[in-house]
């Protein structure tokens, strides 16, 4: 039983090792955006509220950032999707909220 589980889990890593490159190599980027250029004066509070999934990739993401902008301080919170909209709700300013401009 423990050889039968083994193999399928192999299998299944493999097959979604394979899909994952076969996505990476369909994915083009427009040339004409620039480079990023990391810029100064960067400061503030982040907040991240939302999928337990993605949380270690937020984790992971706030770690890279941090090493780039010391002066954020970023807040990762895997309470679950559900979560998400709520937060936003009650958020007081629409600089706070993803996919909102800072106005």
């Amino acid at each position: 039983m423990k050889g039968g589980i083994s193999k399928l889990a192999t299998i299944a890593a493999l097959t979604a090792l394979a899909g994952a490159v076969a996505l990476a190599q369909a994915v083009m980027v427009d040339t004409k955006i620039a480079d990023y250029k990391k810029t100064s004066g960067v400061s503030g509070s982040l907040s991240s509220v939302g999928s337990d999934t993605l949380n270690n990739l937020m984790t992971l993401w706030n770690e890279g950032f941090r090493d780039e902008y010391p002066n954020v301080k970023v807040q990762v919170e895997g309470k679950g999707s559900s979560t998400a909209p709520r937060s936003c709700r009650g958020s007081s300013r629409s600089s706070e909220i993803a996919g909102v401009s800072a106005a």
